[in-house]
């Protein structure tokens, strides 16, 4: 039923909190909202308002700091200085502070030559730069003593007579915060999160003098996807004002002045070649530490035959993944594919609060942004359990632009290795909403079964049916099974776009063996 815009306000007791570990700790207000209906539904429950506001829907997560950087996962930004668009987007130094302040670890910076110096910008593109040394201002304002560390992953277009440039504006902006050399007494097999609080790694491609001979065509063509479809007769209609970059090598790939990759001795990545999922790339003659840097489609390419060899592999080396190149629009990949095989560092574009960035905020919820890796990543077990959610109803459901009547309903799914499943509630039509939002109650309730997965997570949207055109998406929540509080909760509800928005959602979890 449609309970009338007659409410109760709630005080919280808490401080304001970030977007990120709004689940964990829930947020800030000096007022939350909740409808008649909730808290009379609450009355006859016995529960007290004040005191579910204060519970996390998420259990903070304590991770270990102290195992090698291979074991985790680590909360990844793809071509981190872009505002929005991945061709007509303009670089940003503010886009770094921001994606560091919800706790991104690992950061992109594409660095090209230009008549302004050394530039970032995504090139080829009608993409805006912005100064390399802007850029290196705001990652290193944006780290403290204390922060787990920040991999900067840097792809250098910048000439080799140029480069040593680069590595001077770095050391002068983050000083003792850059990793300049092997820290005494720890190796690159053991060296952990807890060596390295409050530094920057520095990733460093490494181009095998063998490189171009050995890279297979396959992996060319896949890490080279060409445009199609729309987004492309988007662009070509368009112009836009964009910096002159003035030369690039006409090596293949830019060659990196030993001074530069000097500073990448825990870190130097490397673009797949022939056998390297199962030969050992000794140091010598290859670089120590050596870490695969690696294209969606070209990893696809491989599942689900070599799940098993991708997931061996991750325990000896990290593998970073990047979007493949026609997600122009700042689309995401499925986070869930790569970390199931092993992977560590997904990137993801931050511009787009899809469903890739969605499932990526649920797995780094209240962290500092690196999550130890479960021992288990192929599924695989003898354990099956069940979630009841019982579904009550939102306070504050935002209403859609131009609209004092919607249809509104609950879409919930279950992101499993085994199967996927979904629940969708009744359609409820809401009529005559003021300004100030809608309430409805559903008093609904549904029930999965599956096998135990430590990569499991669970979905909750908030949609409008609309006759003609496709259901508008309104709120969002996402979390790791593993995480979820048991019992009653609110849900604070996200946002399509990744923001607080006072709506609430009464539910109440229950996980059982079977």
């Amino acid at each position: 039923m449609m309970i009338p815009k007659v409410s109760e306000r709630v005080p919280s007791a808490h401080s304001s909190a970030e977007t990120t570990g709004i689940h964990t700790y829930p947020p800030a207000s000096d007022a939350i909202r909740l409808s008649l209906g909730i808290l009379s539904f609450l009355k006859q429950n016995g529960l007290d308002a004040h005191e579910l506001l204060k519970l996390p829907a998420v259990c903070p997560r304590v991770v270990d700091d102290t195992r090698p950087l291979r074991d985790y996962f680590v909360s990844s930004s793809h071509n981190t200085y872009l505002l929005a668009w991945q061709v007509l987007g303009r670089a940003s130094s503010e886009c770094y502070t921001h994606v560091l302040s919800k706790n991104a670890r690992c950061v992109e910076i594409d660095i090209w030559w230009s008549s302004k110096g050394p530039i970032v910008t995504h090139g080829h593109t009608l993409s805006r730069s912005v100064t390399f040394e802007a850029v290196c201002e705001a990652i290193g304002e944006a780290i403290n003593d204390e922060d787990w560390p920040v991999i900067v992953s840097l792809e250098c277009h910048v000439p080799v007579a140029h480069q040593g440039e680069l590595v001077n504006i770095m050391k002068s902006v983050w000083g003792n915060k850059l990793v300049q050399e092997p820290l005494e007494g720890v190796g690159g097999d053991t060296i952990s999160p807890r060596d390295l609080k409050g530094k920057i790694l520095l990733m460093v491609e490494y181009y095998p003098d063998a490189y171009c001979q050995d890279i297979t065509a396959d992996s060319e063509a896949l890490d080279h996807d060409s445009c199609a479809g729309t987004e492309c007769d988007e662009v070509s209609e368009l112009h836009y004002e964009t910096d002159p970059i003035l030369k690039v090598d006409d090596h293949t790939h830019t060659k990196i002045a030993d001074l530069l990759a000097d500073l990448g001795f825990y870190t130097r990545s490397m673009k797949p070649i022939k056998h390297w999922l199962t030969e050992e790339l000794q140091s010598p003659p290859h670089p120590p530490n050596i870490m695969m840097n690696i294209s969606e489609s070209f990893i696809l390419a491989m599942l689900p035959h070599s799940l098993s060899e991708l997931i061996e592999h991750s325990r000896q080396r990290i593998r970073r993944i990047y979007p493949r190149g026609v997600r122009l629009s700042s689309s995401n990949l499925d986070p869930l594919k790569q970390w199931r095989n092993g992977s560590q560092l997904v990137c993801l574009n931050w511009q787009n609060f899809d469903c890739g960035m969605q499932l990526n905020e649920a797995m780094f919820a209240g962290t500092a942004g690196w999550v130890q890796r479960p021992n288990r990543l192929l599924g695989v077990s003898e354990r099956k359990v069940k979630l009841t959610c019982n579904v009550i109803g939102i306070s504050s459901l935002p209403r859609p632009k131009e609209h004092t009547e919607f249809t509104s309903y609950i879409h919930a799914e279950l992101f499993n290795s085994l199967k996927n499943q979904d629940w969708r509630s009744e359609h409820f039509k809401c009529k005559d909403v003021p300004e100030d939002d809608a309430d409805v109650m559903w008093n609904d309730c549904f029930e999965w079964e599956f096998e135990e997965d430590d990569l499991t997570f669970i979905r909750l949207r908030i949609l409008c049916h609309e006759r003609l055109l496709r259901d508008e998406q309104t709120l969002v929540f996402c979390a790791r099974i593993y995480d979820l509080e048991q019992g009653w909760r609110f849900i604070h509800l996200l946002s399509m776009d990744g923001r607080c928005t006072g709506a609430t959602l009464l539910v109440r979890f229950t996980i059982s063996r079977i």
